[in-house]
């Protein structure tokens, strides 16, 4: 479509000598009318200059752009998009659904529960007066395990999350943040990162020239509680 253009040709515009940017307020301030208007805008010279400017004729074919674009009918939203939490575990970073997002905590050592060796389970953090269950997501992802120190580290961060009004608490080394995912960016992720029994990995998308891997959220929480519990 073409846009109507932003300014008339020069040749619309009658000549006229701006003399308030001369001997006006914006210039050497010599009119003698300034005495008795103080400033320019109060002038009448300035008034009627101002007036032929939005009386001035439309130049050739404004009018008939103006009206094919507003009678060209709206484009529908973009609605094709999610909001995902960015996060990272060691060198991969990692994302899932807002909806299962509670909160983004300082990180804390865990608790640990006597008599649970649960590979996933890290311990209880009290969050807010409510103790929660910690999980480790590496190994139910298949990643590098996360070092001792990183819990101290000045990136890390604890995420809540809530799956069936049960809410988990999850160790990160950093926190991107919340961006919106088009569907139309997300690609297949490759074997190798879908090797974990759980395949909660379901795709991949580029934030900050990163690849990003997509977590099912619905199937990682599901899968934490068949390890905890089984």
């Amino acid at each position: 479509m073409r846009l109507p253009p932003t300014e008339p040709p020069a040749a619309v515009i009658a000549p006229r000598e701006h003399c308030w940017r001369h001997v006006g307020i914006d210039g050497d301030r010599s009119c003698p009318e300034l005495a008795a208007v103080v400033h320019c805008r109060n002038c009448p010279v300035l008034a009627a200059a101002a007036r032929d400017f939005f009386d001035r004729p439309a130049p050739p074919g404004y009018l008939e752009s103006w009206q094919e674009m507003l009678a060209a009918p709206e484009s529908p939203p973009d609605t094709d998009f999610s909001n995902v939490l960015v996060f990272r575990l060691g060198d991969d970073w990692l994302a899932f659904s807002a909806v299962a997002l509670v909160e983004v905590i300082p990180s804390r050592r865990p608790q640990r529960i006597p008599h649970r060796r649960a590979a996933v389970l890290a311990g209880i953090v009290n969050v807010r007066g409510q103790l929660h269950l910690c999980v480790r997501l590496e190994g139910l992802l298949g990643l590098a395990a996360r070092p001792a120190e990183a819990v101290a580290a000045p990136t890390a961060r604890m995420i809540v999350v809530e799956r069936r009004q049960e809410r988990w608490v999850i160790p990160v080394d950093e926190v991107g943040g919340l961006h919106p995912v088009s569907a139309k960016a997300l690609r297949d992720p490759p074997a190798t990162v879908t090797r974990s029994d759980t395949r909660a990995t379901t795709a991949l998308f580029t934030w900050q020239d990163r690849p990003v891997g997509l977590i099912d959220e619905a199937r990682l929480l599901d899968g934490l509680r068949d390890r905890i519990t089984g």
